[in-house]
């Protein structure tokens, strides 16, 4: 089992689990390639530490040594598209440990690929899935039995997905320029569907920047608190004519919304979640929307019914029966679900295609990087509305290595000031001594932090400095990441 990026430990607990239990009984040779340590690489054959957003030369350099030590049983158009588009290694803390990797991998019968939706953070991102695409297709051509999974960082992400909410995606996963794909849902629709990928967060809050978005309707999330680029958010927002925000919570953005549409939340209506393995179990209403929420599906049918037209399917029953003739892996599934769920089916065999060229080798930073994710305890923003979790996670924290903490003269427990060309942050430090040097996480969890006031859209990492809290005021706006000076740890290797 090869784990790329994230701390399985902390974003994925029931996972880390069952991996470092079936590591542990010899069943499972366990590898481990990511920016971030985690509990399981005790446990684990070969671990590769990158650094951030260096994801994606690592596995480039994973496929370059598989196809150098295995050509010979390659076929000669593959070993020549592969040959001509490999690159070196990218720069570890253990230059070997592709090489390692490229053995543990040959040796293996069956390779399964876990993937940590931390990497979507990235810009690199899409380098990082055309990296591991190019690997899992080598990995087949070797005869090796393949399996990949997304390690997602969000309660019914994948569920989400399946019903096509990414912009360049169909309902099922399948793309949007798949025109048999589009075709079926367009008799089943009557709606022509364009086969162009549709605007992301990203570009839907550049068009309201410009001024170029009338109204913008916001449904289940709170991109004000989890965007990067707080500012950038705010001035997007602040730009449209009109913005509807529906929410079971009072989040930062429904505070700046024009009309705000009461939604039921968990338990207040029926539906499905779908876990990270596809496992599709029905969750059942077992209590009323509080005060005068109501369920989304009946404030969708609300809003259109404001424009004279009428959704159709509109009652579960009949939305979740279109759902399993319209999408692959969930066709042949009934209400009858049972209670032990049903799993979706998927195409075992990925689209053969050409590999994609390997993406150049990340700078080597100089200054400490900020990365964040979830901490043990809590997912996203709402699970710190518990009571319960914060009797045993109420702090936010910094969390940073030995190495860096000694070269900045800071201790365990100290308070500290974070802070970014955009802005800055004050929580208590945590020493690691397994983290590699050059790392700083904060947990986005905790919405007193604004944490996404530091950083800037479209940058990830992001460069910090971090200081004593009173040493921070000391030195004031000077000491920042843009201008060399003390806070700023240096690197082993570094030049000063």
């Amino acid at each position: 089992v090869l784990v790329v990026g994230g701390n399985v430990t902390d974003e994925n607990p029931v996972t880390e689990y069952l991996l470092r239990d079936s590591a542990r009984r010899r069943q499972t040779g366990l590898l481990m390639l990511s920016a971030r340590p985690s509990r399981l690489d005790a446990d684990a054959r070969v671990v590769v530490r990158v650094r951030p957003g260096g994801e994606a030369a690592s596995l480039a350099a994973v496929v370059a040594g598989l196809v150098a030590t295995a050509g010979q049983a390659l076929p000669r158009d593959v070993f020549a598209d592969r040959g001509a588009t490999s690159g070196g290694p990218e720069a570890t803390a253990e230059s070997n440990g592709p090489d390692r990797l490229v053995a543990a991998l040959l040796e293996g019968r069956s390779v399964t690929v876990l993937v940590s939706a931390d990497l979507l953070r990235s810009p690199e991102a899409r380098a990082t899935s055309q990296q591991l695409r190019n690997l899992l297709q080598l990995l087949r051509i070797l005869g090796k039995d393949l399996a990949m999974q997304f390690l997602f960082d969000r309660a019914n992400q994948l569920g989400a997905w399946d019903m096509g909410v990414l912009s360049a995606a169909l309902p099922g996963l399948r793309p949007v320029n798949d025109d048999a794909a589009r075709t079926a849902l367009v008799r089943a629709w009557g709606a022509e569907i364009p086969p162009e990928p549709g605007a992301d967060l990203d570009a839907m809050l550049a068009l309201c920047n410009e001024g170029r978005v009338g109204a913008l309707y916001i449904a289940g999330s709170d991109p004000l608190m989890a965007y990067p680029d707080r500012g950038f958010v705010k001035r997007a927002l602040d730009a449209t004519d009109l913005l509807i925000v529906q929410d079971t919570f009072l989040t930062d953005t429904v505070g700046v919304a024009d009309v705000v549409l009461p939604a039921a939340g968990y338990g207040e209506e029926t539906g499905t979640f779908t876990n990270n393995e596809g496992r599709i179990q029905k969750v059942c209403k077992f209590r009323e929307p509080a005060f005068e929420a109501r369920g989304n599906l009946a404030i969708f049918d609300f809003v259109a019914a404001l424009r004279n037209q009428a959704l159709q399917p509109s009652m579960q029953g009949e939305i979740f029966r279109e759902i399993a003739r319209l999408v692959p892996a969930y066709q042949g599934l009934t209400d009858g679900l049972g209670a032990e769920g049903a799993f979706t089916t998927a195409d075992p065999t990925p689209p053969a295609g050409e590999f994609f060229a390997p993406p150049p080798n990340p700078n080597a930073a100089d200054r400490l990087m900020l990365v964040t994710g979830n901490c043990l305890f809590h997912n996203g923003y709402l699970s710190e509305r518990s009571e319960i979790l914060n009797t045993v996670a109420d702090d936010p924290y910094v969390e940073m290595s030995a190495w860096d903490a000694a070269q900045l003269c800071l201790s365990d427990r100290d308070q500290v000031v974070v802070r970014s060309a955009q802005g800055e942050l004050r929580a208590q430090l945590k020493v690691n001594r397994h983290f590699p040097p050059g790392l700083v996480f904060v947990p986005e969890n905790y919405r007193d932090l604004r944490l996404n006031s530091l950083m800037r859209r479209g940058e990830y990492p992001c460069p910090v400095e971090v200081q004593k809290a009173h040493a921070a005021f000391a030195t004031g706006v000077g000491a920042r990441p843009e201008n060399r000076g003390q806070g700023i740890a240096e690197l082993p290797g570094s030049s000063p």
